[in-house]
């Protein structure tokens, strides 16, 4: 009997794991049931259509059903929702919305890649015309579709996360009057304190209206069911635009009716091999939790690169491989208008609730020579260990060189360096892109000093 593996979810990591297993067992069949239209696309590159920086919405999308299934083999039914995982007869209850009608697939191996959710406000007026997440594709064609008919001139923005950085610039340069609107003190949570100041500094001098402290209230509709004002505890404000920067959650309905074993944060717990706690059943993606390597801890870290590596694991496993997945470290970069900035491994806070002890250094360095022209600052916030000297997370901002710091400094934390393994690594020199001190190793002789 040939084996047939089903996948549950589109994006990043329903294709990967497809892709992967039908690679490993070609004589098995693979099918991916996506509810949506598409199945693999860029969720990161969503805010560069909207600003039209991206001006081919084609150029969202990774692979198309025929196209996955011409060039992998593997079989797409898209408009069919997974409803119900019958474990004890390990098949699946599907409804295929296109017909409303309900279908049963069997499976000898199942994989759950149901990705994330926008999180929302739970209150009334934001399913309103003019209120948009930013999650999917569908979210940014109509976002699109929207400001392109409807020429909006303010928009409030309901959240400071990677999304509403991202989604501020997008407005700014579309001509939109943008206030953002933020609970805490500062935006972009999980950053230091100097990175956050610098990132609240970008965007107001580039017309942003940031707005902190400020817990939404209640969004004011009219007859036509538009938002027109954003009422808050910071005041009231008027708009024909709302974009809820909410964050994401881990899409896990599934997953708890089939009494999937979940985790502290949420998300599917799954081993090494990414089984989950029900047999034949695996899952991958932003609807699983992860060791984080740093602390050995659980974490939630929604990011297209490890759901893409969980996917792999799962993917070959289902087909009767052996690959593991040990764990990942945070790595994320987000553009804040002419800002650069970056984040790997863990913040001096999470550091410090593990158990280490914390020290810290702020370094400003050059991304070239000094004198070469377009020259810029790199600004390094170290986060170290002063018992085993091991460099445990970083921010990286500046308006030039960050990423390439950042993915030194990555590597780095991910392999449990020490300040003195670092200060000691051969980097590049040549005037146009590094110079002879890189802020690398500015900052690790700096943080030498103190450990």
């Amino acid at each position: 009997m040939r084996q047939r593996i089903l996948v549950v979810g589109g994006v990043a990591a329903g294709p990967s794991a497809a892709s992967k297993a039908k690679r490993v067992n070609p004589n098995a069949d693979v099918l991916l049931l996506e509810q949506g239209e598409h199945i693999s696309y860029g969720i990161c590159e969503i805010p560069y259509y909207v600003g039209k920086v991206v001006t081919d919405p084609n150029h969202l999308v990774s692979y198309t059903p025929q196209k996955l299934e011409q060039a992998k083999g593997v079989e797409v039914k898209t408009l069919h929702r997974v409803e119900e995982i019958v474990k004890s007869k390990k098949k699946v209850i599907v409804r295929n919305l296109a017909r409303n009608k309900v279908e049963e697939h069997p499976y000898s191996k199942l994989i759950i890649a149901t990705g994330s959710k926008a999180r929302k406000l739970g209150i009334q007026g934001e399913d309103a015309v003019n209120v948009f997440h930013v999650k999917t594709l569908e979210d940014g064609y109509a976002l699109r579709k929207y400001m392109d008919e409807q020429q909006p001139k303010r928009a409030v923005i309901i959240g400071g996360g990677y999304i509403g950085m991202e989604m501020a610039e997008a407005l700014i340069s579309n001509n939109i009057t943008t206030t953002l609107l933020h609970r805490g003190d500062m935006p972009m949570s999980g950053l230091e304190e100097d990175t956050r100041k610098a990132v609240v500094a970008e965007l107001e001098s580039n017309g942003v209206q940031f707005v902190p402290r400020s817990a939404v209230k209640q969004l004011i509709r009219s007859a036509s069911d538009r938002v027109t004002q954003v009422v808050a505890t910071s005041g009231a404000y008027d708009c024909d635009l709302v974009i809820l920067s909410l964050g994401v959650e881990p899409n896990t309905e599934l997953a708890q009716t089939a009494r999937i074993q979940l985790g502290g944060n949420g998300g599917i717990v799954t081993d090494q091999r990414q089984n989950t706690s029900v047999d034949a059943i695996y899952a991958a993606g932003d609807c699983c939790e992860v060791k984080n390597i740093v602390n050995n801890k659980w974490m939630y870290i929604p990011l297209a690169t490890i759901a893409s590596r969980q996917a792999w694991v799962a993917g070959e496993n289902a087909a009767g491989g052996s690959a593991t997945f040990k764990g990942a470290i945070r790595a994320i970069a987000v553009k804040v208008f002419r800002l650069e900035v970056a984040q790997v491994g863990i913040s001096s806070e999470e550091a410090d609730a593990s158990g280490f002890r914390v020290i810290t250094e702020h370094i400003v360095g050059n991304s070239k020579v000094g004198f070469y022209p377009g020259n810029a600052k790199v600004h390094i916030v170290a986060i170290a260990d002063k018992r085993s000297k091991r460099l445990l997370g970083a921010n990286v901002f500046g308006e030039q060189g960050v990423a390439l710091r950042a993915d030194v400094l990555g590597v780095a934390i991910k392999n449990k360096m020490t300040v003195e393994d670092i200060s000691r690594l051969d980097l590049l020199y040549t005037p146009p892109f590094a110079p002879l001190w890189d802020p690398v190793l500015v900052m690790a002789n700096q943080l030498k000093k103190k450990v």
